[in-house]
């Protein structure tokens, strides 16, 4: 079980930062229930999400995070569940603009991939609430505030 974590870009992620994603990537685990996943995490720039953006779900802009649940046979053999990117120029501006802790938007956005990668969305307001809540949850117990 475990979070890969890849930074290509080389973007400054301290040691705190990333026992953190690695702390609430475990709690999710517990929380529901899977005791062996894992999950790959990568760190990327704007150009290469508004890329995969594009690519995957036609919208040719950036985003903060993007979700990839492994459909692969090899699931079973790995328990790997998907492939969560994101990225950290979008991160860094838009906590800046919410003016919230860039680490705590970094693992919020961790939360809520893994969240999309089990299954759960925000396409209604049912379906957002079951979610935000899941999140806010999770949240709490890292002692991050609630984002929403």
């Amino acid at each position: 079980m475990g979070l890969f974590i890849s930074n290509e870009e080389n973007f400054s992620l301290t040691n705190v930062l990333e026992n953190k994603l690695n702390e609430a990537f475990f709690l999710i685990c517990n929380e529901e229930s899977i005791p062996y996943c894992s999950i790959n995490l990568k760190i990327t720039n704007d150009d290469v999400m508004q890329q995969l953006n594009n690519k995957f779900r036609k919208k040719n802009n950036t985003t903060n995070v993007l979700s990839f649940v492994n459909e692969d046979i090899s699931k079973k053999l790995t328990d790997n569940l998907g492939d969560i990117a994101i990225s950290y120029e979008y991160i860094k501006k838009e906590a800046q603009e919410l003016n919230i802790d860039f680490d705590d938007h970094m693992i919020h956005m961790l939360i809520h991939g893994v969240y999309h990668i089990l299954g759960f969305n925000h396409d209604n307001d049912k379906r957002a609430c079951v979610m935000e809540k899941k999140e806010i949850k999770l949240l709490n117990k890292l002692n991050i505030k609630n984002p929403y």
